[in-house]
């Protein structure tokens, strides 16, 4: 394929294939061979623009109902529910007839209305985020032609400040729970690390009590962890799984939302009278440990962080940890007595016109009259 002469004309030729795979062979009506090779190219240029462009006009209705198919069996619940945030706030700008109608432009205007709405930046980020990750997939469905989506821009927002409970403070929650259900929610938290989806999807078969570990199955990442459990936690779930009745080890009725155990929690230590939220336990987890000298990178396989990136929040909180590694340095000699050098002081005479002479030192320490 390319450009070529015949014996029969003068002109140049264009050999390709069209969209549909015939080939084809077309006269360029020029008899340089620069100006071919330019047509030529603006033909391959031209149907690979036909070949890549989208014909089907689909409803943005008719999308959201792929979407959301798509996640309900690809996606947790809780993912689903933020994606469906994000589209209610989306609508408010504009409700679209069709997908196409949803540009880089538009989600401009979608951020600009979140601005005004009054959410945080980072709240922003994360809807804008979603719509993105929404039209993204319109794109690898080959429902919509790619468009350029990194002009839409992340607001700049600092990361959260790390909130964690004293053991204090775990005792009056222990202490202000209703049964030993919600004891052991709270020691799964604030002992094992658990995210509240990991709570709820903790089956009795992953409970191994002879090895006295948790096994983690893929939740928010894909990859699955074991975590030890503490003597408090251990016989929590030895005594509940006396009485167990489901193969979950947490059943807060017919629903398994993590929306209800949010809920139902911060109702709870509200009569404790203790400031808390869900994954506040699994910070207090994470900063027990490194206050208590154990590596970053242990600390981020408990936790089941893809990359210790996201266990650095934690490292301000063991200046004592890497205060005692720098002391571990080797110590250097010092003098035992210090000796000043002896300098070879030189003397000469300066005179003046009409005063007297001076003898100066070389180390100008003083001036003595001849």
């Amino acid at each position: 394929m390319g450009i070529r002469k015949t014996t029969k004309s003068p002109y140049y030729y264009a050999e390709y294939r069209d969209i549909s795979g015939i080939r084809r062979c077309v006269s360029l009506q020029t008899k340089n061979m620069r100006v071919a090779r330019m047509k030529y190219d603006e033909i391959i240029r031209r149907r690979n623009a036909i070949k890549e462009k989208i014909h089907i006009h689909i409803t943005w209705q008719t999308f959201k109902d792929k979407l959301f198919y798509f996640m309900s069996v690809e996606r947790s619940q809780c993912t689903i529910n933020h994606m469906e945030l994000a589209i209610r706030y989306f609508e408010e700008v504009k409700k679209p007839r069709f997908l196409q109608d949803v540009t880089p432009e538009l989600l401009q205007k979608y951020k600009q209305h979140l601005i005004k709405k009054g959410c945080s930046n980072s709240h922003i980020n994360g809807l804008v985020q979603r719509m993105k990750i929404a039209m993204h997939l319109g794109e690898k469905w080959q429902l919509i032609h790619k468009q350029e989506w990194s002009v839409v821009t992340r607001l700049k927002a600092p990361r959260g400040r790390v909130v964690f409970h004293t053991p204090e403070e775990i005792d009056k929650i222990l202490a202000a729970c209703p049964d030993e259900k919600w004891r052991i929610i709270v020691l799964l938290g604030a002992d094992a690390g658990l995210r509240r989806g990991e709570i709820m999807q903790l089956k009795w078969e992953d409970v191994d009590f002879q090895n006295n570990q948790l096994y983690i199955a893929p939740n928010k990442t894909e990859y699955f962890r074991y975590v030890p459990m503490t003597e408090a936690l251990s016989k929590a779930l030895q005594r509940a799984k006396i009485a167990a009745q489901n193969k979950f080890v947490i059943t807060l009725g017919p629903t398994r939302n993590t929306g209800t155990l949010t809920t139902m929690y911060r109702r709870m230590v509200q009569k404790a009278n203790v400031p808390s939220f869900m994954h506040k336990l699994r910070h207090t987890f994470a900063s027990q440990l490194v206050q208590n000298g154990v590596e970053l990178y242990m600390v981020s396989k408990l936790l089941g962080h893809r990359s210790i990136k996201m266990t650095e929040i934690y490292a301000h909180l063991a200046p004592a940890h890497l205060q005692n590694a720098v002391i571990k340095l080797p110590k250097h000699t010092e003098p035992t007595s210090q000796v000043k050098p002896t300098l070879h002081i030189e003397s000469k005479t300066v005179c003046g016109p009409n005063k007297a002479c001076l003898r100066l030192t070389s180390d100008f320490s003083e001036f003595v009259k001849k």
